[in-house]
């Protein structure tokens, strides 16, 4: 009696039963019972033509369709605990079920089988109601069904989206790589004639007005390859602390190397020397600062152009960030193979440093602050000249 009394509580509560009397009920309760299933288990198949409607009183269970070509089935929606499933079969009279129910977990069920209702033949008024409350509800799940399908539509048009940009990507990318390959050894001469500085500013110019065609060519906004001042101060306050280990990492490494080679004669901090009236090669150090204002540029070549894009086009996996970050600074340094390969080998370290930081922050004014942070110390304050003379 309780049993029947609490299977009467929750019929009574769904909103296909609305309206019904008592007498009606016991009718329906008449020809219910309770299942209980095992997760993935199917208790409606498509193709069949029973008429059996089921409230789901705990669990979950998903419709599924299948492609009559390829076999394969595809999930339409889920459903939970207090939806019901498999109403429309008493809209389409002797139409077979158009799609397979599945359970996801274990799942208690009640089954409601209206065609032994309709065999008692008592069922007149209440069939009525019945196919009008599953009439309101069917239009209801086809509201969101079409939103579902709204919603799907939309994800293939970003997908396509996506694969578009990163086919332009691609094509600008080798191209540039293949006019650099092609020009590598006309490229040896000129850096002998002008100086490599001077040819750099030269290339990368040209690489980031490519990088700028393609990212406003991409539809995309701005902000998804960095190029965005939200929150600015703290995005500039992390990149500062985050490159301070860096700086001192780098001081450190020269120490050890004028300690190891005493025949060098140059001490940590070259900035020193300006206030013990030594001679500064000025020059240099011009080139340097000029060096370090260019790096929000070199930045905007790897990060914004490069690894944005792999890093949102690529497909979704776990690795796919660090692939990005990788390539980028493998392609960035391949760029600057007409100086010397230990110089292009010296440009992809740090810039994994700063291909991280960049992931993190997914702003280009944090990596610019920190290669411009770094490019005035190594440059101007710590001082690279004597070092890279004396070892390479």
């Amino acid at each position: 009696m309780e049993q029947s009394t609490e299977l009467r509580k929750t019929i009574g509560a769904n909103a296909l039963f609305q309206y019904v009397t008592d007498e009606e009920m016991s009718l329906v309760l008449s020809v219910a019972e309770t299942v209980e299933l095992d997760g993935s288990t199917t208790f409606i198949r498509e193709g069949d033509s029973d008429k059996t409607l089921y409230l789901i009183e705990r669990g979950c269970v998903e419709i599924v369709k299948s492609n009559p070509a390829t076999g394969e089935t595809f999930r339409i929606v889920t459903l939970g605990a207090g939806e019901c499933v498999g109403e429309s079969a008493m809209l389409e009279g002797n139409a077979k079920r158009m799609a397979t129910v599945r359970t996801m977990e274990r799942t208690r069920l009640i089954k409601i089988d209206f065609d032994r209702m309709a065999e008692r033949g008592e069922a007149g008024t209440l069939h009525i109601k019945l196919l009008s409350n599953i009439a309101r509800a069917l239009s209801g799940k086809l509201g969101a069904t079409n939103e579902i399908a709204v919603g799907a539509m939309e994800k293939e048009l970003e997908t396509s989206k996506a694969r578009i940009a990163m086919g332009l990507f691609t094509v600008n990318l080798l191209f540039m790589l293949g006019i650099y390959t092609l020009a590598l050894k006309s490229l040896h001469a000129l850096v002998v004639n002008f100086g490599s500085n001077l040819i750099s500013i030269a290339i990368l110019a040209l690489m980031s007005s490519v990088m700028f065609i393609m990212i406003k060519k991409s539809g995309y906004p701005l902000k998804t390859f960095g190029l965005t001042m939200d929150n600015w101060k703290k995005v500039v306050w992390q990149s500062f602390l985050m490159t301070l280990p860096l700086l001192a990492g780098i001081a450190l490494l020269k120490a050890y190397v004028l300690y190891t080679h005493p025949e060098i004669e140059d001490r940590v901090f070259s900035i020193l020397s300006l206030f013990e009236g030594k001679r500064v090669d000025i020059t240099f150090y011009l080139y340097g600062l000029a060096y370090a204002l260019f790096c929000p540029v070199q930045e905007f070549i790897s990060r914004s152009g490069i690894q944005s894009a792999l890093q949102n086009f690529l497909p979704d996996t776990k690795s796919r960030v660090w692939i990005a970050i990788i390539l980028s600074n493998l392609m960035f340094s391949t760029a600057h193979s007409h100086v010397n390969l230990t110089f292009a080998l010296l440009t992809f370290f740090p810039g994994l440093y700063w291909g991280w930081m960049y992931s993190r922050q997914r702003s280009l004014l944090g990596a610019s602050v920190s290669h411009v942070m770094v490019g005035v110390w190594i440059f101007f304050i710590v001082g690279i000249d004597q070092i890279w003379n004396a070892l390479f």
